[in-house]
């Protein structure tokens, strides 16, 4: 089941990502804030998959008449396979999941404390002073970042301070915004999702996208007092360069993987307007993305997964229904079976040809183990002289009638019929 649930997860979380994508660029077009977007995706992502569970756990799908509705292709295979004997063991793996699991989310969660208490210790070290009217600490290797979340504390590497004001002012400015915006808490929970769910993949790429969302968001604020975009984007170039061998500490910066710094700097550039078409195009995609991902089979158990099938069987309770209906093999206890193998004679006005064929014919079985020949049905046929062969077969053909709960039923079966041409043909 919690394999199960996992595999759910993730492929919800890739048609949520699909979601986010779309909306990212509908964002983008508007010029509106693209990092609630990711943060709305990782949120629902990791949500999702819990009130799915739930949501079919606390109110069961059913007709009007109170059964439970047929399943679906996909659960009936689901029910196949962990019914298999070798599923006997589930139990550890069960347990094997849950303790790498575990295992791997403790590492994530330590790696975080230890991030913070590394910061904490190296903070003892660095310089508190002003600089155009800002309270920062200047570090020998570490910045420009924000740290920290109460208080929020800007901290700018020592050569910074030889740079022009022009420009010193433009990073502050991007550190500033930063802490105004409270980005680290966004940061801090992104941190967190993926460390509590990290055989998520889906959940990691979201996290990427918005730690660049939050820059470029960030790029986007600054641009509106400092609209020469060019000059910032080759300042961040140059503090990338400057940053290649230094400590990133655990908070936003300006700098950045060279692919997210490339992002950064196409939005920046990026002219487009919100045209019509292009918002109706994407709001569409966006749509249809997150429909796709409430559409997805829930995950269930094996028990729940055999119950379902075994209620769309039995939905009908009345003898009289169960004479009255046509069932599917999956649906019945015992299966409908030829008591004799037919040979069927090759048909006379083929001999001279010397053509083998086979006819795959569909009918229903009734309550007697007859053959109703008027349900008769061809679904693949080698000629017309082979398919007439078999339906004057089908009356001489006696089964063993298919059961549910100790009731003979009408069942539809599907059987094929070969012919081999005859000797010396």
């Amino acid at each position: 089941m919690i394999a199960a649930w996992m595999i759910f997860s993730v492929v919800t979380g890739c048609a949520f990502t699909a979601a986010a994508i779309a909306a990212h660029h509908l964002a983008s077009l508007g010029r509106q804030p693209r990092r609630f977007v990711w943060l709305a995706a990782m949120v629902v992502t990791t949500s999702w998959p819990a009130i799915a569970v739930l949501r079919a756990a606390l109110f069961p799908v059913r007709d009007p008449s109170g059964a439970l509705l047929p399943v679906s292709g996909v659960q009936r295979l689901s029910a196949i396979i962990v019914s298999a004997p070798v599923w006997g063991t589930s139990a550890y793996w069960v347990a094997f999941i849950v303790l790498a699991w575990g295992l791997l989310s403790c590492a994530l969660l330590a790696r975080l404390v230890f991030a913070v208490r590394h910061i904490r210790r190296r903070q003892a070290t660095w310089r508190p002073v002003e600089i155009d009217g800002i309270s920062v600490h200047i570090a020998g290797d570490a910045g420009p970042a924000v740290i920290g979340l109460r208080p929020m504390h800007v901290v700018l590497p020592e050569w910074i301070l030889g740079m022009d004001q022009p420009h010193r002012e433009l990073i502050l400015r991007h550190e500033a915004e930063h802490r105004a915006a409270g980005d680290p808490y966004l940061l801090l929970i992104a941190t967190l999702l993926t460390a509590l769910f990290p055989w998520n993949l889906a959940l990691w790429f979201q996290a990427n996208r918005l730690r660049t969302a939050i820059e470029i968001d960030c790029d986007s604020r600054v641009l509106r007092r400092h609209p020469s975009w060019r000059e910032y984007a080759l300042l961040l170039v140059t503090i990338a360069q400057r940053q290649a061998g230094m400590t990133r500490p655990f908070a936003p910066a300006l700098s950045e993987p060279t692919s997210n710094l490339e992002r950064r700097i196409a939005a920046m550039s990026n002219e487009l307007t919100l045209s019509p078409f292009r918002a109706v195009y994407l709001t569409f995609a966006a749509a249809a993305a997150v429909v796709l991902a409430c559409a997805v089979d829930k995950p269930q158990s094996p028990d729940r997964s055999r119950q379902a099938i075994t209620s769309q069987a039995n939905a009908v309770e009345s003898p009289q229904s169960l004479a009255a209906n046509t069932f599917f093999e999956f649906q019945v206890a015992k299966p409908a079976t030829l008591r004799e193998t037919p040979h069927l004679k090759y048909p006379a006005s083929m001999r001279g040809t010397g053509v083998s064929g086979d006819v795959m014919a569909q009918y229903v079985v009734d309550q007697t183990g007859r053959v109703d020949v008027s349900s008769f049905k061809v679904l693949k046929s080698s000629g017309p002289a082979f398919t007439a062969v078999v339906k004057e077969a089908l009356p001489t053909l006696q089964f063993d009638a298919a059961v549910i709960r100790g009731r003979r039923v009408r069942q539809l079966v599907e059987q094929e019929f070969q012919f081999k041409a005859p000797p010396g043909a």
